[in-house]
């Protein structure tokens, strides 16, 4: 990355720091325990002082994974992106998370010399892409060698996510680091050599379930969508009941005081299924639904899933529902259903649902999304034309779908956008361009798992 090194060559002192931190870090992990055995600490003092170290080094390196991940992914949007003013964003963004990340990897016992040139290429990742902020907030462009630059830093971050993702698979099967960094091979501890190899191929590590875009998006903080009566338990017990048709017992499990207030119970179908549900207090709706099961079988099609599902989600006060992504996974339908209102998805308003197509059961449902922002909207028209909107999307994309949708943004902003479903080079890209402004708002990409698909 010998572009990244002369614009940053300024920073290695501060590079430097950072790696005799990291060496300092390792010393203290590996002498922690032995030294306090030395000193008439109790062996039990000892092993707390251990589990203690472990936390912290465990944690560091899951943030650590989980800057690479979002790094990359940021790297990804910037080079996909067609808009200066969305890619300044990005680039303010991967600046911080690779600050970050700088902080994580020096708390990690890493006290080889092999390592220097991945610490270095964190460090000056957030100097560089600080670099093109700045360049681009004077109001100049990305050059063809600074995309040349993001395109080679996307590949080295590739290749870093791969390796870091699979070794996060040895942590979860019990792998200590404190044991591993006391543990020698010539010169390295066994921790420090792993890690060493932080550029050897692998396969990506799936982190969540792809469940369309914006499924995680909470605009308000305030409930506004709850309305109607306050209900007694022994109302939502008849809820349940009378909701789930094939209901074996239903269990009080307590009440939730949250920002939202519910009853819970614990429910078995004859079925058998179990699930957890929670009801809100104010109006009696049902708010989570939350089972599993690995049933393999599916007696319904995805059409009856669909059609389950929406009427699940009118029964239970969705108003004007309407699916806006699903997908099977085994013999499981997952979908997204948002109202539609004046012909615009409310992306703000999302729920999501889950059906069992061995039974035909509702065996996940999650509506806090809808209950805390839903409220009748006066939406602005849009003043562009789609044709102006479709313009700006770069001519390599191949346009799938679009249609009008409010799109959830960043600072609790809600925005009338067109969202173009797009393919590039074999992956999907959802690009979200404002109907007012005719500024590129946000950049969604696919990414296939073993479980799934993820969307970022």
């Amino acid at each position: 990355m010998e572009d990244i090194k002369k614009t940053v060559r300024h920073r290695r002192m501060k590079d430097r720091a950072i790696i005799g931190l990291s060496i300092a870090t390792a010393v203290l992990g590996a002498t922690t325990i032995g030294f306090g055995i030395g000193y008439g600490v109790t062996e039990n003092q000892a092993k707390d002082y251990s589990v203690q170290l472990e936390n912290v080094y465990q944690r560091n390196y899951y943030e650590l994974v989980d800057g690479v991940n979002n790094a990359d992914m940021q790297v990804s949007k910037i080079l996909a992106s067609n808009s200066e003013t969305y890619r300044a964003k990005l680039l303010s963004d991967l600046s911080q998370t690779a600050k970050q990340m700088q902080s994580n990897i020096a708390e990690l016992p890493l006290e080889s010399e092999n390592l220097v040139d991945c610490v270095r290429f964190i460090n000056q990742l957030s100097g560089y892409t600080q670099i093109l902020d700045e360049k681009l907030a004077k109001g100049g462009q990305l050059s063809d060698e600074d995309l040349k630059t993001l395109e080679d830093i996307h590949q080295t971050l590739t290749e870093m996510k791969v390796f870091l993702n699979k070794f996060s698979s040895n942590m979860q099967e019990g792998y200590s680091v404190v044991e591993a960094s006391q543990r020698t091979d010539g010169q390295l501890s066994e921790f420090a050599n792993s890690f060493s190899q932080v550029k050897s191929n692998s396969t990506d590590y799936p982190t969540m379930i792809y469940d369309g875009p914006f499924s995680d998006s909470v605009v308000n903080q305030k409930v506004k969508g709850l309305s109607g009566n306050q209900i007694t338990r022994d109302q939502a017990y008849q809820k349940i009941d009378k909701t789930f048709k094939n209901v074996l017992s239903i269990k009080n499990e307590g009440e939730t005081n949250g920002k939202f207030e519910t009853y819970n119970f614990s429910v078995k179908t004859t079925d058998s299924q179990f699930m957890s549900v929670q009801v809100s207090k104010t109006g009696g709706h049902i708010l989570t639904i939350s089972g599993n099961v690995k049933n393999t079988e599916k007696n319904i099609s995805f059409d009856q899933a669909e059609k389950i599902a929406l009427d699940f989600a009118k029964e239970n006060g969705i108003e004007q529902p309407k699916v806006v992504w699903s997908q099977e996974l085994d013999s499981q339908t997952y979908l997204n259903i948002a109202p539609v209102q004046n012909g615009v998805i409310l992306y703000p308003d999302l729920v999501k649902v889950k059906v069992d197509m061995t039974f035909g059961d509702i065996i996940g449902y999650d509506a806090v999304t809808y209950f805390t922002n839903h409220t009748d909207r006066a939406l602005p028209g849009a003043k562009i034309s789609k044709e102006s909107a479709r313009d700006k999307i770069e001519s390599s994309f191949k346009i799938e779908k679009e249609r009008l949708v409010l799109a959830p943004l960043d600072y609790n902003r809600e925005e009338l956008c067109f969202e173009f479903e797009c393919l590039r080079d074999g992956a999907t890209y959802y690009i979200y361009i404002n109907a007012e402004t005719g500024e590129e708002e946000n950049v969604l990409k696919v990414v296939e798992t073993t479980d799934g698909s993820k969307l970022m």
